[in-house]
């Protein structure tokens, strides 16, 4: 079997699909790797260590899509590099296809591929392992955010997230309950924020609330409760997560309105076309904006801002599915990894999600009648 990993910077990517161990561990199972030169610079990784570790270092993305049966990509692939992918090609990685261009998707299923988001992975308990893993990073990443945009060089309100003696910390309000709400919710709390989370889930709330040994204030994420607390927040936070599916906006342009001038959105749903209505995508290089005198920080690789961690958490756990490819073929693993097979968008040119096939007016086939 032969592995591809795609240098992704030109996306202002900075993670890569698999750290040089990653390479060694796949390399002794067999298989081969090429690594597009520079794919992991910006994670502090040379060509000469993934050499080292018996990966092929080729130059374009190109030979990457020509010599390979599965590529690795982080970022969704651009348009260029859909015209470059293979008839029967396997991609994994991150597709986030409910807001993917339907003419490249076209393009995709005319040549037969088969897509593994690792967005949509999930476990018999529900656990979805990559997203969980990268929700642990994000969630300390918007302490850190929030610290640097409330300052008053940056347009901030000029305030501490944690406060000080005499002096109220900064209210920061979290819309969601699920996994990307929990470790951003710790963070706050561990800093010392006023911590505000809403959500529909109650069991997630109770969670929640539990887990923060009751300093977490816990609502119903209705537009009633979101209207009063949005109007007190100095930290927005956007942690809506529908798996493989687009966002609902939870947060409407006239609460964002209401907000303090200065306060800051984080909307970590960005990915998934964003809950919150003025969101819309920016970069690790320009990452904010403001809309309604309101800071905006919507980047949709925010864990890219710290590669190696994030890079090092993706390898360990896409190497053992690379592994059971190899080993079992990818069709028997399927069957035998219910939560691989969740992950699965589209198998052989045929779309397996409903709820993309909808989206995008496609038919749809059971994955279980296709292996």
């Amino acid at each position: 079997m032969f592995i591809g990993v795609l240098n992704e910077s030109e996306k202002i990517e900075n993670r890569v699909g698999l750290t040089p161990g990653g390479v060694s561990f796949l390399t002794g199972r067999g298989i081969q790797v090429s690594v597009q030169t520079g794919a992991g610079s910006r994670a502090g990784y040379s060509n000469e260590e993934y050499a080292s570790q018996g990966a092929h270092i080729v130059f374009t993305a190109e030979e990457i899509f020509n010599r390979s049966d599965v590529v690795i990509n982080i970022s969704p692939l651009s348009d260029e590099e859909c015209l470059l992918v293979k008839d029967g090609q396997i991609l994994i990685g991150f597709h986030h296809l409910a807001v993917f261009d339907k003419n490249s998707l076209n393009l995709l299923l005319e040549r037969g591929v088969t897509i593994l988001g690792y967005e949509i992975i999930q476990k018999d308990s529900g656990v979805l392992p990559f997203i969980e893993s990268l929700s642990e990073v994000a969630g300390q990443m918007c302490l850190f955010i929030s610290g640097q945009y409330l300052q008053t060089v940056q347009g901030g309100r000029g305030i501490l997230v944690g406060g000080v003696v005499t002096v109220p910390p900064a209210t920061a309000v979290v819309v969601g309950s699920g996994v990307l709400a929990r470790s951003a919710v710790r963070a706050l709390i561990g800093a010392g924020a006023h911590t505000i989370a809403l959500g529909r889930d109650m069991d997630n709330l109770r969670s929640l609330e539990e887990k923060t040994n009751g300093r977490l204030i816990t609502l119903i994420a209705n537009r009633y409760n979101l209207s009063r607390m949005i109007k007190v927040a100095d930290i927005l936070i956007g942690a809506v997560l529908e798996p493989g599916e687009k966002a609902p906006v939870f947060v409407t342009r006239d609460m964002v309105a209401s907000m303090r001038k200065g306060s800051l959105v984080i909307d970590l749903a960005i990915d998934q076309g964003g809950c919150i209505e003025t969101s819309r995508p920016t970069t690790l290089e320009r990452p904010t904006y403001s809309e309604e005198g309101v800071i905006h920080y919507c980047v949709p690789n925010i864990t890219s801002a710290v590669s190696r961690t994030s890079t090092k958490l993706l390898s360990n756990l896409a190497t053992p599915i690379l592994d059971g490819i190899k080993t079992r073929g990818l069709g028997p693993l399927l069957k035998e990894d219910e939560s691989l097979a969740c992950g699965v968008y589209i198998y052989r040119g045929q779309v397996v999600k409903k709820k993309i096939a909808d989206l995008f007016g496609l038919p749809v086939k059971e994955l279980a009648s296709l292996l």
